[in-house]
């Protein structure tokens, strides 16, 4: 039997590429993803270690508020430098301030774009080499107030030169420096892409506004002393409200972080990786199942000649596990040169990976090997037990109709899959569970199996309807076309699923687009009633020097102009950004729909508003006090003086707690708004208010004008980039489903080579028989894509629904798009049924007919 199963094997080979492909792709994909985020992890690992490499103790704020990315920790007052430095241990003590800064261009332009890619930051300059990981290319550290040090690859790429005058973006405004320095940061031009503005410590403090503080103390310690002996030493003359870490682990704290942030982008790869293998399964099944029928009469000798059930169950799960072993390992070798395409893209946006070569860590090439592996032999157990059953007396009959997919038991089967299914799902999207994204994922997943369990029902009717214009319009070939289709439900259907999953993902994510596409347009139309918008690009680590907001209020054309800007904090123990807002201003050109109090009870100090359902919630009423607690300033008790009721209306996914300015200044050294929004005087045109808007904002590249349309359209633009990323990703799949097609027509068009042959001896001709196989091609992917459809409007319409809280309730179905999908998968269908047409019109007649 091992001799039978290698050279069914050999005789196969051409048959299986298309399964062995499938599978390949998906574990090529899965295998990039992890070598890739293994490489992120470990040169982040490498460059925490660098920076702390001559640290010992870390003195900072024992207080931590979890920000958009990392911890955010207040600072630490000058006069404990003096205590650190005289403890007994400590070689050298330096305090030093981080914050925003970003370069203006030759071309007048803000060098980078953090809202998308790789940070600007400024630092302040460092004496003791072994404390900063910064060392010196050319030129000299900055000294006093008019100096700059650049990054080398901001240097190089800007063509910055030693004396040149640059400008630089900070919360302060715009400043020109000389350029005294070009420095590296350890080893590397630049940390991960980042531009690094390095000044003088005192004139760091002030542009960052931590007048007489710092960000932290790095000490180095004595020969023979240890940092955790330092570390206690030091913590004993601390002031309360302080903590002495050691270098050790503050790098495994910062490593950890890091590690938990590429677990999301991990994980966010990984599923398409497993989507598309879980397409592959549908592609895998029916391959092994065609196969089988094709070889009935090859079993049943087997069997007729004295091989058992269990033989001939054995030898078809020794080729699926050959197909799978060979798949996988070619899909790891090809996820090497995955991670490499998928590095060169982030470094496309920004995010450059200074990695000399790819980390691969064991399970990055034991996982998607085994998973490989698994899910073929899985796959093909089905039709190995349907092989092993088959009876001796089969090689003496013919099997041309296979009736087993109508059967009772199915429809039950079916039946309680999908219900559970859609009940996982169910749970994920209202129930409480902490693993609402996993239900959600597991629900769909085990939804779609069930609506593949039911295929086999489904397929008649829906292939009948579908192909009785094609009998109309083509003839005889349609109606051929049709028939062939309806002949093996089974078959048939475990095509169209496989096309059926990507599209389901498809239409799901068209529906929320594009509900959140017409209510973030709806929110801003009717929630926003100014006529700019003035934007930071500057991402979470930066935004506009109020200096922005101050100079627009003097113009003369603009009524009104609101600051809008948000606070790291943590309330009810979880982190959040708290947005801040000047409520006189940002009150007449916002309509939050105030239930109770009122925004202009939020100008004294230690007062915030929540949102009604926030408010309902937690059981809190107006005049209670809340808990909130600011990374400089510690846990603040803040009164509620106003409810809401349109919390989308303070940034994307709203938020339900607003605070005023002046609480903001009182507990954050930080001052940079995200945004301005602005409305006109009486009578001035939008041309002349964006003329005097813009007179202001040319000296802050870093400012984007926009009108309210334009606002709208940025913000869309960003959901439109995001889904757009998603249908490449998920353009896996939908390859994989296109190979299934053609795999299924080539090898059934093998299976039916003396049924063509008697149509061509018949009359039939070539044009006549690829028109068919492209017809039954397109009947497939309608199939297929109907099923998708109706799963991904379930879905999408489902997400809306659980979404409705967060002010995505308007529910769009966008015709036009959908009605694209068809058309794309009937172009799809014909395009995967070339090569199999042209195959079945070559057919030698005479040889053909003869065909057993």
């Amino acid at each position: 039997m091992l001799n039978v199963t290698i050279k069914g094997l050999l005789a196969h080979k051409f048959r299986l590429a298309a399964t062995a492909l499938a599978v390949l792709l998906g574990v090529a994909f899965m295998a990039g993803t992890l070598v890739l985020t293994a490489t992120i992890g470990a040169t982040f690992d490498g460059l925490y270690a660098d920076i702390n490499a001559g640290t010992d103790v870390q003195v900072r704020s024992a207080q931590a508020v979890e920000g958009p990315v990392g911890d955010v920790r207040g600072p630490v007052d000058e006069s404990v430098l003096p205590t650190v430095q005289g403890v007994d241990g400590v070689r050298v003590a330096e305090g030093g301030v981080g914050g925003y800064a970003q370069f203006v261009g030759k071309d007048g332009k803000a060098v980078g774009n953090p809202s998308q890619g790789a940070p600007t930051l400024g630092f302040s300059w460092g004496d003791d080499e072994a404390l900063s990981p910064l060392r010196l290319a050319s030129g000299s550290p900055p000294s006093g107030p008019d100096e700059v040090v650049a990054d080398k690859a901001t240097a190089d790429k800007e063509g910055f030169a030693l004396g040149d005058q640059v400008t630089v973006l900070t919360q302060s405004g715009s400043k020109q420096f000389t350029l005294s320095g070009i420095t590296r940061f350890g080893n590397v031009d630049s940390p991960l892409g980042a531009t690094l503005a390095i000044f003088e410590l005192s004139t760091a403090q002030e542009l960052f506004g931590f007048p007489d503080k710092f960000s932290q103390i790095a000490v180095a310690a004595d020969e023979g002393i240890s940092q955790q002996e330092l570390a206690d030493r030091i913590t004993e003359v601390l002031p309360e409200g302080l903590e002495a870490v050691t270098g050790e682990d503050l790098t495994e704290e910062q490593q950890s972080q890091t590690r938990e942030f590429l677990g999301f982008f991990n994980t966010f790869l990984t599923a398409f990786a497993v989507i598309a293998l879980f397409v592959g399964v549908f592609l895998i099944y029916n391959t092994f199942s065609i196969i089988v029928a094709q070889r009935t009469k090859e079993m049943a000798l087997l069997r007729a000649l004295g091989a058992s059930r269990r033989q001939v169950l054995t030898s078809v799960m020794v080729e699926a596990f050959v197909t799978g072993v060979v798949a996988s390992v070619v899909g790891v070798v090809i996820g090497f040169g995955v991670a490499i395409v998928l590095r060169s893209a982030l470094a496309g946006l920004g995010f450059d990976i200074p990695a000399e070569g790819l980390t691969i860590e064991p399970n990055a090439v034991v996982i998607p090997f085994l998973i490989g592996v698994v899910i073929t032999v899985l796959s093909a157990l089905f039709p190995a037990r349907k092989a092993s059953r088959i009876p001796p007396v089969a090689a003496m009959r013919d099997i041309a109709v296979d009736d087993s997919g109508q059967s009772v038991a199915r429809i039950v089967a079916g039946a309680i899959i999908t219900l559970l299914g859609l009940a996982l799902t169910a749970l994920g999207l209202f129930g409480s569970s902490d693993n609402g994204l996993a239900a959600v994922g597991g629900g769909l997943a085990v939804t779609f199996l069930g609506v593949a369990v039911l295929g086999p029902i489904i397929a008649p009717p829906v292939a009948a309807v579908v192909g009785t214009p094609m009998g109309w319009i083509r003839g005889i070939s349609g109606h051929l076309a049709r028939e062939n289709a309806m002949r093996n439900p089974k078959r048939t259907s475990a095509t169209a699923a496989a096309l059926m999953i990507g599209v389901g993902v498809v239409a799901c994510i068209i529906v929320l687009a594009a509900t959140i596409t017409t209510s973030v347009r709806g929110t801003v139309d009717k929630g926003f009633v100014g006529d700019f918008v003035v934007q930071s690009n500057a991402g979470f680590q930066g935004g506009l020097s109020p200096e922005v907001a101050s100079a627009l209020d003097q113009q003369p054309d603009l009524a009104i102009v609101a600051e809008f800007r948000s606070a790291p904090a943590q309330v009810n123990g979880s982190g959040t950004l708290v947005p801040a807002v000047d409520p006189t201003a940002f009150s007449q050109l916002a309509d939050l729909e105030v239930i109770q109090g009122s925004l202009s009870d939020l100008e004294p100090a230690g007062t915030v508003a929540v949102s009604e359902d926030k408010l309902d919630d937690e059981n809190w009423a107006l005049g209670d006090t809340v808990e909130v607690i600011f990374p400089d300033t510690g846990p603040q008790q803040l009164k509620i003086v106003a409810t809401y009721d349109k919390p989308e209306l303070l940034g994307p996914g709203g938020s339900p707690y607003l605070i005023g300015l002046s609480t903001y200044d009182a507990n954050s050294q930080v001052q940079l708004d995200s945004s301005v929004f602005v409305k006109l005087a009486s009578g001035v045109s939008l041309e002349q208010g964006r003329a005097a808007i813009e007179s202001v904002t040319d000296a802050y590249p870093n400012a984007d004008v926009q009108t309210k349309q334009e606002f709208a359209d940025a913000i869309v633009g960003q959901i439109t980039q995001l889904v757009v990323l998603v249908y490449a990703l998920l353009g896996l799949a939908i390859i994989i489903a296109l190979i299934g097609i053609v795999n299924t027509l080539a090898l059934s068009i093998f299976e039916r080579t003396r049924e063509l042959g008697l149509l061509r001896a018949v009359g039939m001709s070539r044009s006549q028989l690829r028109t068919s196989v492209r017809y039954e091609a397109v009947i497939i992917a309608l199939l297929g894509t109907f099923l998708g459809l109706v799963l991904g409007l379930v879905f999408g319409v489902a997400l809306v629904v659980a979404l409705g809280d967060n002010g995505s309730a308007d529910l769009t179905i966008p015709v036009s798009q959908l009605v694209v999908v068809v058309i794309l998968a009937i172009i799809a269908g014909a395009l995967s049924a070339i090569l199999p047409a042209r195959r079945a019109s070559r057919l030698n007649i005479l040889h053909a007919i003869q065909t057993e």
